[in-house]
């Protein structure tokens, strides 16, 4: 269909495709009816908002101000979409009796746009309603006391409130069906047929007459366009009852990834079904072929998706040459993977072959199919044919500037583990660049750099991945743009093209303009450094991903199991950026990301970076301020003064300079004086200037408890709490504010970090197995880790804490409370056993299990954003339906024959906000343990 088309006009109501969208069950629909699910395309975009005449060719002498009505525009990639029936029983269009649809005057809107705000929530699932635009709707009356007279036409205004659902204008019966006859039947606009009746029948109710259309339409304002059952348009007042709604959207298009056959997903007639993708949804460990001789040729599919539900595969052959899809189909039930040998010609061409996972569309959650991002491949000769690897590296951000690449490293001795993602790998240098690299390193304060191979160095030291023994750079390991990684960048981008081997992947300037997301293609793998030819934003190391040739099936690029979870960087992934970070905070000896036990120590590290001070020749160096605090929850308990230690990099990686310094520890907030004594001194004449290197780094080391205060975060919405610890610097400015940070007073300008602190907690609910909805009291645990018993504080019935030292009434067994609820705050996030010791009468004790909760934390690694529970060692433990507890369900006398043991239970959940998502969250386990094997990792 081409843009501005409008199908019924072309070919008629009967000869329009129908396509099944929405919800159809009568279980879930609005008034619960049982629905057809059909609607028809009436128009695709851009069309724009007209005066239609549904009475054009009639000779009606008061035309001009009757019966004409803007029509509903229609955006560009976006189609109309009608209803062959309609979704609701009587209803009025308003009540006060008035042609208002709605108004401003208190927030009134119509009984006609209150229910189509209803069907537009009932009747689509939110996936569905995530495609209609919603936006204020044309040709309808808004004013409080309704709309009247020979000028009613000047009176249409757009609605005030938007709509996703809503009846059509009565103009849209002439622009958009065909209709300029008024009261005369039409089959365009009418009501479906009924044969056994002989007659139109709206919504198989004989006792709906027509349904309503919008406008302010009349020289009443009672009044307002209707459509008999028989397809002829009139009036009525709008407390009329035996009418209804048959409403329309405007679908975007811009996801859509096929229209198929709504019963095989196949490319041949009948009613039709839509697929769109789901951005972000991804296809994993696929695999095609073809299969079966001519005449009966197929295709052999498979892979898993990370969609809610994963109906199978679903799949279209495209000819590149006209973009015409010759075929597709389903894997699941009833599907259809048969290739339209019929229509594949030149069998030396090479037909594009798109494949996704899919999630089919149901009457209960809505019809429509919904998709993963779709993988591309080749067939030619009956054979498919994998696309060439090619590398590149997704760049986001903003710059007027182009940008070049440079390879610095090679990629070689690559690991991968058993799901085919990368484990490690040993990076070498270029002989080309060998000499640039190491001079850079060694100006970024490198100390013992391997002259051999400087970028393996530079790897394994600062590109934040886990090294043995680990790196000392903080700020590296989680920012391209900051610590020894980005000084090191600035230093090798001083040197020119022939330096750096040659530029190896380019952008041209002012794609990034607007922000954008671009890949760079490169040469091939390896490490880069990025330079914005502008210098707008700053240079960066990135490595591409790695290519993993024994992958059969799926995407060959691959990256660390765990890239950009526990604050490892992804792979093949930039973002520019402006600055650098002034400052960073990381808790140190949280090397698991699973969190701590109440009691435990927790060592932090806030990373400073010395200022640029060639700008303050007015400011003396009495005069000149620079501090940093750090205020903690009352969930963490800070150390003594003299327990705090300070690093610098000059003149070595860890000068320990805490001796000349003053730190002062006041209740909640550490606070280190004389910063300054370390990187600036006077001019000899009225000003301040850097006595170090602008960008080294200053670290402050200490150690605080996790107080028994502290809160614990569990699964459900909104259950991530962290304990947060706040650094504050506190710097003289010259002028205005710096970009990012605020206003501390006449002269000064401060800006903070947080670094957040988790400790979780286990829910569980102990119920009857032969009745889940029965709680159990009393079912005692001894709960223990890596054979060693825990011990508990009872805080409430069934709410327990960890024990810490100097604790009293310690317990060494738990029990469910009133209503079979157990839970166990303050523990780190590893593996727990529990063994039930006593269950209550009348029941069997369960078999010891255990259970394990992984967080998964944002890219940069600060912030919990999803928990998973595992469960394992008997099927009577697992996670329940909403995913907020672990369900212990013991079997009672009379079920004593039932197994013990069975699967595994895994539930992800996303917390941020309340609203649950699963964007790239990936499909497995992630790992308790950094690998520590290779020069990069």
């Amino acid at each position: 269909m081409d843009a501005g088309d409008k199908p019924v006009i072309t070919d008629g109501w009967e000869n329009t495709p129908r396509i099944m969208f929405g919800k159809a069950d009568a279980s879930v629909t609005y008034g619960n009816l049982a629905l057809s699910g059909g609607y028809k395309t009436l128009a695709k975009g851009p069309l724009t908002s007209v005066l239609g005449e549904p009475y054009k060719s009639l000779s009606v002498s008061q035309n001009a101000f009757h019966t004409k009505s803007n029509t509903t525009r229609v955006n560009a990639d976006e189609v109309l979409l009608w209803s062959d029936d309609v979704v609701t029983g009587w209803t009025r269009f308003n009540n006060p009796n008035l042609n208002t649809f709605d108004s401003a005057t208190d927030a009134y809107q119509s009984n006609m746009a209150q229910v189509s705000v209803s069907v537009g929530a009932a009747n689509y699932s939110a996936f569905e309603q995530s495609l209609l635009r919603e936006e204020k709707i044309e040709g309808v009356c808004v004013k409080a006391t309704g709309c009247a007279g020979t000028t009613y036409v000047n009176l249409q205004q757009n609605s005030v409130n938007k709509y996703r659902v809503f009846p059509l204008a009565a103009g849209d019966m002439e622009q958009y069906l065909g209709h300029s006859t008024g009261p005369s039947a039409d089959v365009n606009t009418a009501c479906p047929f009924d044969v056994s009746s002989n007659q139109h029948i709206c919504g198989n109710d004989p006792t709906i007459q027509m349904y309503w259309l919008r406008s302010a339409s009349w020289d009443n304002t009672i009044r307002v366009h209707r459509v008999a059952k028989d397809g002829g348009i009139s009036y009525q007042t709008t407390q009329y009852q035996p009418s209804a709604l048959r409403p329309a959207f405007r679908l975007k298009l811009e996801n859509l990834l096929l229209t198929a056959n709504s019963g095989d997903q196949s490319q041949s007639d009948g009613d039709m079904r839509l697929t769109f993708v789901e951005p972000g949804k991804t296809l994993m460990g696929w695999s095609a072929s073809v299969v079966g001789s001519a005449g009966s040729r197929r295709l052999n599919l498979s892979g898993v998706s990370d969609l809610d539900t994963h109906s199978g595969l679903g799949w279209k052959l495209v000819d590149p040459d006209t973009n015409d899809v010759l075929g597709s189909g389903r894997t699941s039930t009833g599907g259809n993977v048969a290739l339209p040998e019929s229509k594949m010609t030149d069998v030396s061409k090479e037909y594009d072959l798109y494949l996704w996972g899919q999630q089919d569309g149901n009457a209960v959650d809505g019809l429509t199919n919904t998709a993963t991002e779709p993988v591309k491949m080749k067939i030619v000769d009956w054979k498919v044919k994998r696309p060439p690897v090619v590398f590149g590296i997704d760049v986001a951000g903003t710059t007027s500037g182009g940008l070049k690449a440079y390879r610095i490293g090679d990629y070689e001795q690559t690991v991968f583990d058993h799901t085919g993602a990368l484990k490690s790998v040993v990076m070498s240098t270029p002989a080309g660049v060998k000499s640039a690299v190491l001079a850079a390193a060694q100006a970024a304060g490198g100390s013992n750099v391997d002259a051999d191979d400087p970028t393996g160095w530079v790897a394994s030291q600062w590109l934040g991945y886990p090294t043995d023994p680990p790196s000392d750079d903080a700020t590296s390991a989680f920012d391209q743009h900051a610590g020894s990684l980005q000084l090191f960048a600035q230093a090798l981008a001083a040197n020119g093209d022939a330096e750096l081997g040659g530029v190896q992947g380019e952008l041209p300037g002012g794609i990034f303009a607007a922000g954008a997301t671009k890949t760079l293609l490169v040469s091939g793998p390896g490490l880069y450094l990025i330079v914005d030819d502008s210098g707008k934003s700053l240079p960066m190391i990135v490595g591409t991903k790695v290519v993993n040739e024994g992958l059969l099936s799926g995407d060959r690029l691959v990256d660390f199991a765990d890239a950009g979870v526990r604050g490892k960087p992804r792979l093949g992934v930039a973002v520019l950026k402006t600055e650098m970070m002034e400052v960073s905070k990381r808790v140190v000896n949280d090397a698991g990301m699973d969190g701590f036990d109440l009691g435990a120590d927790v060592l932090f590290e806030v990373v400073l970076r010395v200022p640029d001070l060639s700008g303050f020749d007015s400011v003396s160096y009495d005069d000149y301020e620079f501090t940093v605090s750090d205020t903690a929850d009352q969930g963490l308990e800070l150390p003594a003064a003299s327990e705090v230690t300070v690093f610098m990099d000059v003149p070595d990686t860890d000068t320990n300079v805490t001796a000349s310094l003053s730190v002062d520890v006041s209740g909640q907030t550490l606070t280190v004086s004389g910063l300054k004594t370390l990187f600036a001194e006077s001019d000899g004449v009225s000003g301040v200037q850097n006595k170090v290197l602008p960008g080294s780094l200053i670290r402050v080391r200490y150690t605080a408890v996790l107080h028994v205060n502290a809160v614990s975060s569990a699964p459900g919405g909104g259950g991530m709490k962290a304990n947060v610890n706040t650094a504050t610097v506190t710097r003289s400015r010259m002028s205005g504010v710096a970009d990012g940070w605020t206003d501390a007073g006449t002269g000064l300008e401060s800006i903070g970090t947080t670094a957040n602190v988790y400790t979780f907690q286990v829910n569980a609910v102990k119920v009857g197995r032969d009745d889940g909805s029965t709680p159990l009291v009393g079912a005692e645990f001894e709960v223990s880790r890596d054979g060693v018993a825990l011990g508990f504080v009872e805080l409430d019935d069934g709410e327990y804490r960890l024990a810490t030292q100097g604790d009293s009434s310690v317990l060494t067994s738990v029990a469910s409370g009133q209503n079979g609820s157990l839970i166990l705050q303050g523990v780190e996030a590893r593996a727990l056993q529990f063994k039930e010791t006593s269950a209550p009468w009348g029941y069997l004790r369960v078999p010891a299990f255990n259970v394990d909760m992984t967080p998964v934390w944002t890219q940069n690694a600060d912030v919990v954003e999803l928990v998973s529970y595992r469960s394992s060692g008997t099927n009577m433990a697992y996670v329940s339906q909403d995913g907020r507890s672990l369900v212990v369900a013991d079997p009672s006398v009379s079920l004593m024959n039932l197994p013990y043991t069975g699967g595994v239970g895994i539930l992800l959940l996303v917390v941020v906000g309340g609203a649950i998502t699963m964007l790239g969250i990936r499909p497995y386990y992630l790992a308790h343990c950094a690998e520590a094997t290779a020069n990069i990792i």
